[in-house]
């Protein structure tokens, strides 16, 4: 779970902006709130904005920090810091965030000059009960400097990260969290103490899933003959047509013409390393791989034999015809990536979806927010996103502190501002101030520049 993030020098944010999932003392659906200790968390937050206000460079800054944690630097990373400010090339760019994981309370902050793709200061801590704030590390690469904190009872344990620790420091373009958790599986297993770095490294792999509007939330795990009739149904009830649902077994041949070779060649190779590994297991699964793009979706599937099974999707409306996923609607495909954050069982997942409203139809994007609220009572997940849908606010569903805006100031900088900050009366409608001029966070026009001469 999510309790806070803040970011500096990073696209359009300039100084420090915390955006935050805390909740307030207010009544109204305390049901679905999430309690931990002293933290009170929601479990929603719909960000709003003009366009170019900065929304989308929110998730952008929470993706960027998950894919230097799990994988590498993203592409373009150089130029990432904000350039409205020529001398924030040399800056540090600084990201912070505080979240729970396996019932404990961390906070992981890392500062980096994004221009020379240096790492400068790596920082993982933990919250006690009574609120102390433990370091589990510290990690200064400019001053060549490794501490290891008490979290590490084992003697021999805190000895070994600190041996990591101190050879990291020669290499300032990787974090030690990242490279802690790569290719040290012997390590885990015998110090079992540091196991806690392996959790935290895959909370942020595998427990936070983050879509953009031409991308995919996460290529649809939850898709199985075992649920693809609650996907029909549920499917059916937004209003959809689709009446039937059906896994269809896909040719070789045609799936070749669809991907690139290397792709084919890569899925073919993982599948038989994974195969490897399954057949050592006492319980055989069949090891898995989706491939998904826009409109295009396929599982390979490998046998204890080797064989590769494809097999993809499609969709029959009142006709009893079916359809491949590519002649659906834009709609159709959108929520089909967007159900499974009603579908998903596991707690402590964190969606962070930009632009979730795109291709649906308002009364849609409403009732989907509607049915994960209520879902929420009893499942610890959030959803983050951003969204233009003002009917979201007119339909009062959403608590205020589960309402937060991005607007700019007069240097081009984004400002996140939780909808309380604005102290709108409590006879006040949201809706209402969002268009009356209470709420800055509308595009604002120059009515004698558009006028037709």
């Amino acid at each position: 779970m999510i309790i806070n993030f803040t970011v500096s020098n990073f696209l359009s944010f300039n100084e420090a902006q915390t955006f935050s999932m805390s909740a307030n003392k207010a009544r109204k659906n305390a049901e679905r709130l999430f309690h931990h200790s002293k933290l009170k968390l929601t479990k929603c937050n719909t960000i709003y904005g003009s366009n170019a206000s900065g929304k989308s460079n929110l998730i952008q800054a929470f993706n960027f920090v998950k894919t230097i944690i799990t994988e590498d630097w993203p592409l373009g990373f150089s130029q990432k810091y904000f350039r409205q400010a020529s001398e924030n090339q040399n800056i540090p760019s600084e990201f912070e965030i505080e979240f729970l994981c396996d019932g404990k309370h961390f906070k992981y902050f890392f500062s980096a000059i994004l221009y020379k793709g240096s790492i400068l200061q790596e920082k993982l801590s933990y919250y006690t009960k009574s609120g102390l704030e433990k370091l589990l590390f510290f990690r200064d690469t400019k001053n060549k400097k490794f501490v290891t904190g008490d979290f590490f009872s084992s003697k021999k344990g805190g000895e070994r990260i600190n041996t990591y620790g101190e050879d990291s420091l020669e290499d300032d373009e990787v974090l030690f969290l990242n490279l802690i958790n790569k290719n040290k599986s012997n390590l885990y297993r015998q110090y079992k103490e540091l196991g806690i770095l392996r959790k935290i490294f895959k909370w942020f792999s595998n427990n936070v899933s983050i879509s953009f509007p031409d991308g995919i939330l996460t290529g649809y795990p939850y898709l199985s003959n075992s649920n693809i009739n609650e996907i029909t149904n549920l499917l059916n009830a937004l209003g959809t047509g689709i009446t039937t649902s059906n896994i269809a077994e896909v040719s070789l041949e045609t799936v070749k013409s669809k991907i690139p070779e290397e792709m084919f060649v890569d899925i073919k190779t993982d599948l038989e390393k994974a195969n490897v590994r399954a057949k050592k297991l006492e319980k055989y699964v069949n090891p898995a791989i989706i491939a998904r793009a826009y409109k295009e979706f396929y599982t390979f599937e490998i046998d204890e034999s080797d064989n590769i099974k494809i097999t993809t999707i499609e969709f029959a409306h009142e006709s009893g015809t079916f359809f491949s996923l590519k002649e659906e609607s834009d709609g159709t495909v959108r929520l089909l990536d967007l159900i499974e954050i009603l579908l998903n069982s596991s707690d402590d997942h964190v969606f962070i979806i930009d632009e979730m409203d795109r291709c649906l139809h308002p009364v849609l994007t409403t009732k989907i927010i509607e049915l994960f609220l209520e879902k929420a009572q009893q499942k610890n997940t959030q959803l983050i996103i951003t969204s233009h849908e003002s009917r979201l606010l007119a339909s009062e569903i959403l608590r205020n502190d589960e309402i937060t805006f991005v607007i700019k100031d007069s240097t081009g900088a984004s400002l996140i501002n939780p909808l309380e900050r604005y102290q709108l009366r409590s006879d006040k409608k949201v809706y209402t101030a969002l268009f009356d001029g209470t709420l800055d966070c509308i595009p604002q026009f120059n009515d004698e520049a558009l006028k037709i001469h």
